[in-house]
């Protein structure tokens, strides 16, 4: 059975990967900037602080959990590419290999 891998859409998988993180952190900022007002509107009385210390709550919460996969995702665009060129170089070697077992046999 031969495996074959095609370096160049792994490649492209991650630089896809690169757009989909990019457009997940951009949503996450203007959703961030969207709701960074919100903390005022809940006034200075004690229901007022309870809700704006519950919203900096689930804002960190929210912001933890998002900029973790975030980051996972970037890693994961980053292993694509180490994948396609360990690959590539792994090819390189045997090919390598293959050349000088055959140049001591003489063919």
């Amino acid at each position: 059975m031969v495996v074959q891998l095609d370096t160049e859409s792994i490649r492209q998988g991650a630089t896809e990967l690169d757009a989909a993180t990019e457009m997940v952190q951009n949503l996450f900022d203007q959703f961030k900037s969207s709701v960074e007002g919100l903390a005022e509107s809940f006034g200075g009385d004690m229901i007022g602080s309870l809700l704006d210390i519950a919203h900096q709550v689930c804002m960190e919460a929210i912001t933890e959990c998002v900029t973790t996969n975030i980051e996972d995702l970037r890693d994961y665009a980053d292993t694509l590419r180490q994948i396609a060129d360990d690959h590539e170089e792994n090819d390189r070697e045997i090919a390598e290999l293959f050349r000088r077992i055959l140049d001591r046999l003489g063919l």
